[in-house]
C-alpha cells in the first residue's frame, strides 16, 4: 500500500527548520562576524577563509557546505537524509540575507567574549531546534560523521576535535582572544 504525503506536516517541519537555521545565522553573522571570532562551525571557517578569499561569507560558506555534503554522501551513505541538505543550503541563504539587509554591522556588544558566549547561546536555540527534529546543520557535523565511520571515534569526540582545529584556525588568523573560542566553546556547547 501506498504511503500517503502529509503535505501539512511537511510545511510545518519546513518552517520549523527554516526558523531553526534562521537563528543559527543571526548567530553567526550578528555576534561571530563582527568579533572576527571562529568557533566550531563551518562558518566560522568562512570567516577565517573570508580574510584570504575575496568572497561573501554566504558564498564561502556554501562552498564548503556543499563540498562536504557531496563528501559526506559518498562516504556515509543516503542517511544524511533531505533535513541536512535543506539546512545546509538554507544557512548560507540566510546570510546573504543578513549580508545584504545589515552590510558592515559592529559587534552588538563590543566585546568579544561577550560576543563569543551570546553567540553560543543563541545558536544552542536553533541547534537544539534541529536535533529534536532529527535534522543537523550540517558542516561539521558530516565532518565528525566521517570520523566517526573511519576512524572510529566516538561523535561527540569527533564534534570538538574538528570544532577545535576551526577554532585554532582562527588563532592563527587573528589574535589571543580566539583561544577563548577554542577553549570555552566546546566546554560550555557539552562537547566534553
Amino acid at each position: 500500500m501506498k504511503k500517503q504525503v502529509n503535505y501539512i506536516e511537511i510545511a510545518k517541519e519546513t518552517v520549523i527548520l527554516t526558523a531553526a537555521v534562521a537563528v543559527i545565522a543571526a548567530a553567526v553573522y550578528f555576534f561571530l562576524v563582527p568579533s572576527h571570532a571562529s568557533v566550531s562551525s563551518i562558518s566560522g571557517l568562512g570567516i577565517v577563509l573570508s580574510n584570504f578569499i575575496p568572497l561573501p561569507l554566504s558564498a564561502i560558506t556554501m562552498i564548503l557546505n556543499v563540498v562536504l555534503l557531496v563528501i559526506g554522501f559518498f562516504t556515509c551513505g543516503r542517511e544524511f537524509g533531505v533535513k541536512t541538505v535543506y539546512t545546509s543550503i538554507m544557512l548560507p541563504v540566510f546570510l546573504g540575507i543578513f549580508e545584504m539587509v545589515f552590510p558592515d554591522i559592529g559587534s552588538l556588544t563590543d566585546s568579544q567574549e561577550l560576543d563569543v558566549l551570546c553567540y553560543i547561546l543563541v545558536v544552542s536555540v536553533g541547534l537544539s531546534i534541529l536535533f529534536n527534529r532529527n535534522a543537523s546543520s550540517g558542516g561539521l557535523d558530516i565532518v565528525a560523521k566521517i570520523m566517526n565511520k573511519y576512524l572510529h571515534m566516538d561523535l561527540g569526540r569527533a564534534m570538538s576535535l574538528s570544532g577545535m582545529c576551526v577554532a585554532l584556525s582562527a588563532a592563527f588568523v587573528y589574535d589571543k582572544k580566539q583561544w577563548y573560542s577554542v577553549f570555552w566553546e566546546p566546554i560550555l556547547m557539552g562537547s566534553f
